[in-house]
């Protein structure tokens, strides 16, 4: 326990005055409720309203912001993903990991401390989010309606997977790369690879096998919010079965990312 926390001290210390580091993070902490309050604002003042309801429902209202907020923080899962990208490959560009290990770490300690880290800000993001839902929830409560709607708080858990499916992505990204500039290249072109994979294989070829790649099946975790009135009672039923195995598929993947980045950077040539 005392190398655990000692091996967080020398991380924070290396955070702690890296100008970077705070403004992506403040950015991350600002752009989550201002791009939902944008999604907010164009749902409220830009559809048409029927006996003074909106033809969307209430997607901000509880207990729909369980899924909509972490669904548009979804969307903004890249910038996170540029954080983690920026901070491994400084290890790289200012020779840190290996002071690291010649100041005694071990390269396991190493990278599953850096492993940990992208767990800490999974979770910080995660809060970030909740707190985004609460807002919204209690600014568009009614008195009709007065409860916060925890039943749904398990989109709450499913974007932390999805975060974390992301970021670990980014993170074994950056590994293998070792440049930021190229890593985040790779990282947003793999995206769009497989974003065009998904959508020529579901709809020209009507194959299934492309909703269980790594960044699709995360995303499949938490379903578009703003046409749930025009979703059938069958898809929705639908996307209920297979929300098990859209889970364990997205937390293997999880675990094979740790594998692989652990395996490789104990091997690789420091």
């Amino acid at each position: 326990m005392r190398n655990f926390l000692h091996t967080l001290r020398v991380e924070w210390l290396k955070l702690k005055y890296y100008r970077t580091f705070w403004i992506l993070l403040s950015v991350i902490i600002v752009c989550i409720p201002a791009f939902n309050y944008v999604i907010y604002d164009l749902t409220d003042n830009s559809f048409p309203k029927i006996n003074g309801q909106n033809l969307l429902g209430n997607p901000f209202s509880f207990p729909n912001v369980w899924k909509t907020v972490p669904y548009d923080a979804g969307i903004l899962l890249f910038m996170p993903a540029i954080l983690i990208i920026t901070l491994f490959t400084n290890e790289y560009s200012y020779r840190t990991h290996r002071q690291n290990i010649i100041d005694g770490w071990s390269r396991a300690r190493f990278i599953y401390i850096k492993i940990i880290e992208v767990f800490l800000l999974t979770v910080f993001v995660t809060i970030i989010t909740v707190l985004t839902c609460l807002y919204f929830g209690f600014l568009t409560r009614t008195p009709v309606q007065p409860k916060a709607g925890w039943q749904e708080y398990r989109f709450i858990l499913y974007f932390f997977v999805e975060m974390l499916d992301y970021s670990l992505i980014a993170l074994l990204f950056a590994m293998m790369i070792r440049r930021a500039g190229l890593a985040m290249g790779i990282f947003f072109l793999y995206m769009i690879i497989e974003q065009f994979v998904v959508s020529l294989g579901r709809n020209k070829y009507k194959v299934t096998w492309v909703d269980y790649l790594p960044e699709e099946v995360s995303d499949r975790l938490i379903p578009q919010p703003f046409a749930r009135r025009m979703i059938s009672p069958a898809s929705t039923s639908l996307w209920e079965k297979h929300v098990p195995l859209y889970l364990s598929i997205s937390v293997l993947y999880i675990i094979i990312y740790i594998f692989i980045v652990s395996w490789r950077f104990r091997k690789a040539d420091l």
